[in-house]
């Protein structure tokens, strides 16, 4: 049964770590570890979805779940991958007697296993992995203890697309202070050219742009050559 203090004090240093840096990988680690301490599980893995769209292991509490994790993705059949396709809770509370998955159920069998329960990870029809819950015993879940499992499958999507949009902010970030640092470049380049010229700074920047376009260049590359005085315009 889901030891109920254990899961407040879980979600609570989750949510306190939410806003602070992070690695996705230490976090996805730390969630197996809790649990396998909150949940009557004896391990629990976490696959992700990666940029090309194939699922991939990134955690595991233990060396037994990190094989059965692997193995699923080379049989390409298995509870996690089932979870992840369809968004649905995937439970077999004993394998010994399921043909649900055929080739993984004999395998898993004889690593120890009995019981999987797996818990995607999605955020309305984008699905982006499943966190993966084992037992050596059979038995199915309770109400509590499968709502515990969703959750924690939830705080690791929340972790995941939290990350997502921190990366893509930083991404606008770089992007927007590469163009203001360009633009200084180029307006310190037409300037200079303005006076090489004898001509005026909008006719300066028309040169520079028209020589870049000719030669097929970018003009931050013409504009910094310029400023470095490796490239000078001819009068025309």
């Amino acid at each position: 049964m889901v030891d109920q203090q254990r899961l407040a004090q879980t979600l609570l240093q989750f949510t306190a770590n939410l806003v602070t840096h992070y690695e996705v990988a230490d976090i996805l680690d730390q969630l197996c570890d809790r649990a396998v301490e909150i949940l009557p599980v004896s391990g629990a893995g976490v696959m992700l979805e990666d940029r090309q769209g194939d699922l991939r292991f990134v955690s595991a509490s233990d060396e037994t779940v990190r094989s059965i994790e692997s193995l699923q993705i080379e049989l390409n059949e298995g509870p996690c991958l089932h979870a992840y396709r369809t968004g649905e809770q995937v439970v077999v509370t004993d394998l010994e007697h399921s043909d649900r998955f055929p080739r993984f159920t004999p395998l898993a069998l004889q690593k120890g296993l009995r019981a999987v329960y797996s818990f995607p990870m999605k955020v309305g029809d984008e699905h982006i992995g499943a966190v993966n819950l084992y037992r050596e015993e059979p038995g199915r879940f309770d109400d509590d203890d499968a709502a515990a499992g969703q959750v924690l499958a939830d705080v690791a999507t929340t972790y995941i697309m939290n990350a997502r949009l921190i990366e893509r902010s930083t991404q606008l970030s770089e992007q927007l202070q590469h163009a203001l640092n360009s633009r200084v470049v180029i307006e310190q380049a037409k300037g200079k050219l303005s006076e090489q010229l004898g001509v005026d700074p909008p006719e300066a920047f028309a040169r520079m742009r028209g020589y870049a376009r000719n030669r097929g260049l970018k003009l931050l590359s013409v504009a910094e050559e310029i400023v470095s005085g490796s490239l000078r315009l001819e009068e025309e």
